[in-house]
């Protein structure tokens, strides 16, 4: 995995609700954005700003779209949150609480920290939601 920028909560929030509600072919609204983060679009605003200052997002007419770094991004924010999750459930935490407590931190790890977690977790190739781990 690429090392990647550091993102804050509420960054990787919006990182993912693009990703999760939109596409090329239908990009998100910056409204839909600030619906689906309970914020203010002002706010979500200054978030995109940052985002499209880390060559994250691309904005045009109110629309948003992740660029490929956006998407890679995405992708580790994801796998990091799905190996953390299988640690968490593996010692005996709540599948849910263990995605909520997760939430919490999952996007301050950096790449080699999770690589080490999941080879000590033994390269789980999917979450405990059965959603896939993809590496590589």
């Amino acid at each position: 995995m690429k090392e990647q920028f550091t993102l804050t909560r509420r960054e990787r929030d919006c990182v993912v609700a693009i990703r999760e509600n939109g596409s090329n072919e239908f990009p998100i609204r910056l409204s839909e954005i600030a619906k689906i983060m309970a914020l203010k679009p002002p706010t979500v605003i200054e978030i995109l700003k940052r985002l499209e200052s880390k060559g994250l997002i691309t904005r045009e007419k109110g629309m948003v779209v992740l660029t490929d770094s956006g998407k890679e991004s995405y992708n580790f924010i994801v796998n990091c949150h799905r190996i953390l999750e299988t640690i968490f459930v593996d010692s005996g935490i709540d599948l849910e609480e263990a995605c909520r407590e997760v939430s919490a931190f999952d996007y301050m790890i950096d790449s080699d920290s999770a690589m080490k977690l999941s080879a000590f977790v033994g390269k789980p190739t999917a979450c405990p939601h059965g959603k896939p781990i993809i590496y590589g």
